[in-house]
């Protein structure tokens, strides 16, 4: 579902605003500290699903997206 959301959607240039009317709150968390938004997405895919996968947001100084990431703990 997030890859079909992310082909949709650029998240680059969005405000906090949009990306959080888009995706809703962002969860809370101490992962991914340096990450300004950060999304649960659920277990990793695949057969040996050990990790979690999550959708990490970096804002920059205007307070917009300048990096993401798809990412597994």
């Amino acid at each position: 579902m997030v890859d079909d959301l992310l082909k949709r959607h650029t998240l680059a240039g969005k405000s906090r605003f949009e990306v959080i009317a888009l995706l809703g709150q962002p969860d809370t968390t101490d992962y991914f500290q340096d990450y300004d938004l950060v999304y649960w997405l659920g277990p990793e895919r695949g057969l040996m699903s050990i990790d979690s996968e999550w959708l990490i947001i970096r804002l920059n100084a205007q307070g917009r997206v300048s990096d993401h990431q798809l990412v597994t703990d």
